[in-house]
């Protein structure tokens, strides 16, 4: 007889220990899916639900991205570029500071023609304008 008592008092303790699990369940506000209400990160979408944390990871994000956009030490500058360009642009001198090495061959074979200092003309105005952070990526 106590055998069943005691495991009636078990299953007893197990249902009220089941209960407040499923009865702290919240949908996830992102993906709407059901999640506990303790949950810090959606199983389901994996989007973070504590503010806490998702505004550090917000940070680590912006971070990261303001760290791509940097330009590296040793890159080119965009106001000797312009320079170049319009003191040796006939030559290409701005297209082998820049690493175009094919690019300046051409603007030498055809230096006799003027076609690569007008050109060149015209490329030392988009350099001195162009953004520093999207010359430093497109020429860095």
């Amino acid at each position: 007889m106590t055998d069943i008592t005691s495991s009636a008092v078990s299953a007893e303790t197990n249902e009220k220990q089941i209960e407040p699990e499923t009865a702290a369940r919240i949908n996830c506000p992102f993906c709407d899916e059901d999640i506990s209400a303790r949950a810090k990160k959606c199983r389901h979408c994996g989007e973070t639900l504590d503010v806490s944390m998702r505004k550090a990871e917000e940070a680590v994000r912006s971070s990261e991205r303001a760290a791509a956009y940097r330009p590296q030490a040793g890159s080119k500058n965009k106001v000797a570029a312009f320079a170049l360009a319009w003191i040796l642009g006939g030559f290409g001198g701005h297209k082998f500071y820049l690493d175009r090495i094919g690019q300046g061959i051409l603007y030498l074979v055809f230096c006799w023609t003027f076609i690569p200092a007008i050109i060149a003309f015209i490329e030392g105005i988009i350099y001195i304008t162009m953004d520093d952070e999207r010359f430093a990526e497109k020429y860095g």
